[in-house]
C-alpha cells in the first residue's frame, strides 16, 4: 500500500452477513427484534472471538506490519420504515485482513463457527434494556 519494497501483506476477506428480527412498533419494543441491536451485539461477540484466536502474531514485528490481523464492519443498511418502527433486517459487510502468519481457511471456519453459536444460543449475546431481546418466543409468550 505504500512505495517501499513489499515481501508480504495481510490477505483480504471480504463479509456480509444478514440479520433477521420482527418488525414491530418501536413503543412495543418488547414484541419485536430489532435486527439493527442485533447486528451490533452479534458483531461485537464475533469479533471479541476472532481477537482471542487471532491475537498479534509475534513475527508481525520482525516484518514490521503495520498492523495485526483485524476483523471490522464497514458498511450496514437496514430496511427503509417509519423511524417508530424495529427494522426487521439489518445487513452489514466487512473485511478480514488476516497476516500470513494465520491460515486462511481456519480463520474462515472459525468464523463461521462463532455464528453457528450464536445461531444455536441467542443468550451468547448481550442485550440493550429491559426491553431488548433476540427470541420473542421467551416464555412461549409472542
Amino acid at each position: 500500500a505504500d512505495c517501499n519494497p513489499c515481501i508480504g501483506t495481510a490477505s483480504c476477506l471480504m463479509w456480509t452477513m444478514k440479520f433477521k428480527g420482527h418488525l414491530f412498533h418501536s413503543g412495543l419494543p418488547h414484541k419485536g427484534i430489532n435486527s439493527f441491536e442485533l447486528a451490533m451485539d452479534a458483531l461485537t461477540y464475533i469479533q471479541e472471538r476472532f481477537y482471542k484466536d487471532f491475537p498479534p502474531h509475534p513475527k508481525e514485528a520482525e516484518y514490521k506490519f503495520a498492523t495485526p490481523s483485524t476483523m471490522k464492519p464497514t458498511q450496514v443498511c437496514c430496511s427503509e420504515g417509519s423511524v417508530n418502527q424495529l427494522p426487521p433486517w439489518t445487513e452489514v459487510k466487512g473485511d478480514i485482513r488476516l497476516t500470513p502468519f494465520y491460515n486462511i481457511h481456519a480463520c474462515i471456519e472459525k468464523v463461521k463457527g462463532y455464528i453457528a453459536d450464536i445461531n444455536n444460543d441467542l443468550s451468547l449475546l448481550n442485550t440493550r434494556g429491559p426491553c431488548s431481546r433476540y427470541d420473542i418466543t421467551v416464555d412461549g409468550k409472542n
